[in-house]
């Protein structure tokens, strides 16, 4: 027993008297301070995610040019076929820039609406810049187009003598759509539409945009009253969310009927909303994963029901406020 008490001593010692065993640091107020400033701060997470990436993508930034390389050769090819693709082609020739600057603007707004200084800033600059160019679009054309046009007058010409008489009327007739009917299809479900307004009042031509609202079409198949003696503004808090929630189903419904109008086997309506429920996509096939969609697979019978419903009208408010917005929202 002696050895045994022996051996315990020498392994573990006797235990020290309560009067000399660590007190437990006390964290003054200062130290309390600091640990909620950096709390609030973020800074160790940040730290640790600036870390992470580097250990990650050590060449970030040498891929970023390459990525900046790869679109100024794309834009390159791209106007080259813009110029040099015979007519008709030309005009309906698929592109990958629109696709590459609908991405890009969706994250910078998102960027922009985390509040990051850069991106509501260059979201503003771009915001002008495309609005000055869509305007000028409506009221005159481009050099390209009075190009096209010509090019149309003379393939008409020339059809005249080298094809069969049918196919020779069919150039004469052959023209370019302008490009408010391009933009009908987007400004017919709106009740506004992107223009310059100046501070000096004088510079602010209504007459210019009730013109340009005619050739679009301007809120034709809005949900909403466009008339000019309606009475309500989408600055009212309840005004602007009902209006956000008609645009989210215009958006659905739309895809809904792409989904539908395929070519190929006729699609029930379930199988047409299936493929904009949100889904994570793995990695593979993607690069990273990610998730996508418009809708929550849970919310589907509301998408189902609000599709079926007739056109928003006075008389049909009721029920698009009982199965689309009120209940559901």
């Amino acid at each position: 027993m002696a050895m045994k008490r022996n051996k315990e001593h020498k392994l573990g010692g006797s235990p020290k008297p309560t009067s000399q065993r660590a007190k437990p640091a006390r964290i003054t107020a200062e130290q309390e301070k600091l640990r909620e400033w950096n709390r609030l701060m973020r800074l160790a997470e940040y730290e640790a995610k600036l870390a992470e990436r580097h250990k990650a993508e050590p060449n970030l930034e040498k891929k970023f040019h390459q990525a900046i390389n790869a679109l100024h050769d794309c834009k390159a090819l791209e106007e080259w076929f813009a110029k040099n693709t015979p007519y008709p082609f030309k005009i309906e020739h698929r592109y990958h820039i629109p696709l590459i600057a609908s991405c890009a603007c969706g994250y910078l707004k998102k960027m922009a609406l985390s509040d990051n200084q850069d991106a509501i800033k260059t979201l503003a600059r771009l915001s002008v810049d495309m609005t000055e160019t869509l305007t000028e679009f409506l009221i005159g054309k481009s050099e390209a187009a009075k190009s096209n046009e010509k090019l149309i007058q003379d393939l008409a010409r020339k059809a005249e003598g080298l094809w069969d008489k049918q196919t020779a009327e069919a150039w004469r007739k052959q023209q370019t759509p302008s490009n408010a009917e391009l933009l009908r299809s987007i400004a017919c479900e709106l009740p506004y539409w992107p223009m310059l307004r100046f501070c000096n009042t004088a510079a602010n031509s209504k007459k210019q945009f009730q013109r340009i609202a005619h050739q679009l079409e301007l809120g034709k198949e809005c949900p909403i009253n466009v008339a000019a003696s309606a009475n309500y503004s989408l600055e009212t808090p309840i005004n602007a969310f009902v209006w956000k929630c008609l645009r989210h189903f215009q958006n659905v419904h739309s895809t809904i009927r792409l989904e539908l109008n395929r070519p190929g086997p006729a699609k029930a309506l379930e199988e047409a909303i299936e493929p904009i429920v949100f889904q994570k996509v793995e990695s593979p096939p993607a690069r990273r994963a990610f998730i996508c969609g418009m809708i929550n697979g849970a919310d589907v019978p509301i998408y189902k029901a609000s599709y079926s419903l007739p056109p928003l009208t006075t008389a049909t408010a009721k029920i698009w406020a009982d199965k689309a917005i009120v209940l559901p929202f």
